[in-house]
């Protein structure tokens, strides 16, 4: 009935313990898929003969590393045993009403993406499905000590059925943008795009961050790689351009302002003969989401200062946040260093951020998604940074920052949310922003 790809990282630590997880649970799945794990990390052969999956190691890379996903793709479409495909990331657990998803959908349409957005959860040790109450104990722990990932969100799986996908860029595995180039693509090509996040509960495992071997710097040029592959149209789709939701009441077309606000924005998109007649319309949904733009903006300081960081980055920039507790954070919302470290990486924007309390770095190290790197100072921290914010009035920040100029030729922002050193001297390379007086 079903393939299942993946590619997988070492299986060392915490991240081997998650990604026997995930695979554990998709061996569970009734009747079981085909199970393929492509690449030659260490582990990947041992494991895939302790589980019975086929094991693919060859597989075309980027420069840095990554996995290339049209030779990912091509590949598992030609070895499946099975004409419908999923592939999901190494640390996702799926449970039985995926598949009920996937006979729902598959039955209602021969050309199909199914997705859906995630459910985030901590979980440390290997889980015995055995012991702990098979998926109805894993389904209630996650309903306990976990949380679905807002609205719209990304997908962590993407299930399709062979030959969908004829020409797919060049995108590394892992750099962004491609998750909305494939809604985009199969929205292009007339298959319905079915958003399952009502109805599937897929666990994605937090963990820790491991240390980008090439730099953030390098991330970010390849995540801007990635953007220019998918191109400007292409990158704004999201899962409010499905056209279907799977939910308990079954399947059933979207509705809402929300989608069809979108749907109107991406019309001319596929058919630009369109763009003139729904100039007016398109005008006037820009025109309510810059009010509501304006009304968030009035009342969430967070959201104003990750701007104000944005605006601030070259492109291929760097922010350094120091401090993750809690910071001045205006008339409402939060400016917090850890929720802005969230958005920004969530935007693709890479992070290193240091706190000197260990346990808030320990839980900061499971909470947040690469790009990220944790320094161990203050300085290390502000080293490769371009621009840094002082989230936390933490008596370590006091110290004279005179190190900066250690860089002459680097010029760099600074965004103090708590007034630390608006009285330093700072070097003529240095843009000093006292955020506290500007919230």
């Amino acid at each position: 009935m079903l393939t299942i790809f993946a590619t997988a990282k070492p299986f060392h630590g915490h991240t081997g313990v998650i990604q026997r997880n995930a695979i554990a649970s998709w061996t569970r799945l009734c009747p079981r898929p085909e199970i393929i794990l492509f690449g030659n990390e260490s582990g990947t052969a041992e494991v895939c003969r302790e589980f019975g999956l086929t094991h693919i190691p060859q597989l075309a890379v980027t420069e840095f590393g990554a996995p290339l996903l049209p030779d990912l793709f091509e590949k598992a479409q030609r070895s499946a045993a099975h004409d419908i495909l999923c592939y999901v990331n190494s640390d996702i657990m799926l449970m039985g009403e995926f598949l009920e998803a996937l006979r729902k959908v598959s039955e209602a349409h021969s050309r199909f993406l199914m997705v859906g957005r995630r459910w985030d959860a901590s979980i440390r040790e290997p889980w015995n499905f055995d012991t702990e109450g098979g998926e109805n104990g894993l389904r209630e722990f996650v309903s306990r000590h976990g949380k679905q990932g807002p609205p719209p969100g990304n997908s962590d799986f993407f299930t399709f059925p062979r030959g969908l996908w004829s020409n797919i860029p060049e995108f590394g595995v892992g750099r962004g943008w491609w998750d909305h180039w494939f809604v985009y693509e199969a929205r292009r090509l007339g298959a319905a795009v079915v958003d399952t996040s009502p109805f599937v509960m897929a666990v994605h495992q937090n963990h820790d961050q491991s240390t980008y071997p090439h730099g953030l710097k390098s991330w970010r040029r390849e995540i801007n790689h990635n953007f220019e592959l998918a191109g400007e149209d292409a990158a704004t789709f999201c899962l409010y351009d499905a056209t279907h939701v799977l939910d308990g009441s079954g399947l059933r077309p979207v509705r809402g302002l929300r989608y069809l606000s979108r749907y109107i924005d991406t019309l001319p998109v596929f058919h630009p003969a369109l763009a003139l007649p729904l100039r007016i319309p398109k005008a006037a949904i820009a025109g309510v989401r810059v009010v509501l733009r304006s009304i968030a903006w009035s009342t969430n300081s967070g959201l104003r200062l990750a701007s104000l960081v944005i605006s601030k980055l070259p492109r291929d920039g760097v922010t350094a946040i120091l401090g993750l507790d809690d910071a001045p954070s205006g008339r409402g919302g939060s400016a917090t260093g850890m929720n802005l470290a969230l958005g920004l990486l969530m935007g693709g924007y890479p992070v290193i951020a240091y706190d000197p309390d260990s346990s808030i770095m320990e839980r900061a190290r499971s909470a947040v998604g690469g790009p990220v790197e944790f320094a161990d100072s203050v300085k290390a921290c502000a080293k490769q940074a371009d621009v840094i914010v002082i989230a936390s009035a933490r008596k370590e920040f006091q110290a004279s920052p005179a190190w900066l100029s250690d860089s002459k030729e680097q010029r760099r922002v600074v965004i103090d949310c708590c007034g630390m050193w608006q009285h330093e001297p700072l070097h003529p390379e240095i843009e000093y922003i006292a955020w506290a007086e500007r919230s």
